[in-house]
């Protein structure tokens, strides 16, 4: 429930309603997690943190095929969430060195199932009009690359786990200090 007053105590308090505070919520609460609270110095849903001024782009392929696998799986929250649009995206190479690390990503990119292919200049120029041609080597591009919506995001986490009861939000409760006394907060 959000709420105007903070709580005493607290099982979980987290610092921060951005997208990674939002999210940390509803992640334990997903996991049985109980008396939560979430604070932030701002209002909600959007409290001028990095959140809403951070690239909110998701590219499937990485260069280690865990990230590859993480940003896929987001992308499938996401999606289920309704925040993600899909857009395809398409990354360019300037020098021989760029060009060859695309080939290993296209490489990469086939062998974690996730749909890609390499671009010449001038079909970079055909999806990307502004593109200045002469300076491209190549592209990457990923179909299923796209864009994430991460206040919205942030919202529905935030009410999930306040539906189910976990989760107390105070907004605009700025925290100035943590007591820690023998050991605990």
């Amino acid at each position: 429930m959000s709420s105007n007053d903070t709580p005493e105590t607290a099982g979980t308090v987290i610092i921060g309603a951005g997208i990674v505070g939002n999210s940390v919520a509803y992640w334990l609460s997903e996991m049985g997690r109980e008396d939560i609270v979430l604070v932030d110095k701002g209002p909600l849903p959007d409290p001028g943190g990095s959140t809403g001024h951070a690239s909110n782009f998701n590219f499937p392929v990485s260069h280690t095929k865990e990230i590859s696998k993480l940003s896929q799986r987001s992308r499938e929250i996401y999606e289920e969430m309704g925040v993600y649009t899909k857009s395809g995206g398409i990354e360019v190479a300037r020098t021989e060195e760029r060009v060859a690390e695309l080939h290993r990503r296209l490489q990469s990119a086939k062998a974690w199932g996730e749909e890609a292919e390499l671009l010449t200049p001038a079909e970079v120029k055909e999806m990307v009009p502004y593109v200045e041609e002469d300076v491209v080597e190549a592209g990457f591009y990923c179909p299923d690359a796209g864009t994430i919506d991460p206040l919205h995001a942030g919202q529905i986490m935030r009410d999930r786990a306040e539906e189910k009861g976990a989760l107390t939000t105070c907004a605009n409760t700025e925290v100035l200090d943590i007591h820690v006394a023998d050991g605990a907060v």
